[in-house]
């Protein structure tokens, strides 16, 4: 299936429901969304957003089950080289100064959210 289709209960459209469903949650905390699906050669950040002196780079993993483990268990080394690579473009491109930089994972289980702040360090 490719992204175009967005058929009930697929990959895709779960992944689009976690991605909404936290978009609203950091908007209710105050923050600005920047960009989402933010794309940087094949690597991709799902969510960017800033409050203050603050840009949170965030995945999103959405899961309709504990089948295959908890969301946040699926960022692994590998996935946060990707989303430091894609941050360094991002803040290079728009030529970012004088801020704090965060990785925050966010995790949708069975519709629990759990939000882990500074999930990561670089």
């Amino acid at each position: 299936m490719n992204k175009s289709e967005n058929k009930t209960g697929s990959k895709y459209s779960t992944g689009i429901y976690g991605e909404d469903k936290i978009v609203s949650y950091l908007k209710k905390r105050g923050w600005t969304i920047l960009e989402r699906n933010f794309r940087y050669q094949k690597k991709e950040v799902d969510i960017i957003a800033s409050r203050e002196d603050i840009i949170i780079f965030v995945e999103v993993k959405a899961r309709n089950s504990n089948q295959f483990g908890r969301g946040f268990e699926a960022v692994d080394n590998h996935k946060k080289r990707h989303i430091l690579s894609v941050a360094r473009y991002y803040v290079e491109k728009y030529k970012l100064q004088n801020i704090n930089i965060r990785f925050d994972v966010a995790s949708i289980d069975c519709d629990v959210i759990r939000y882990i702040e500074n999930a990561f360090q670089v």
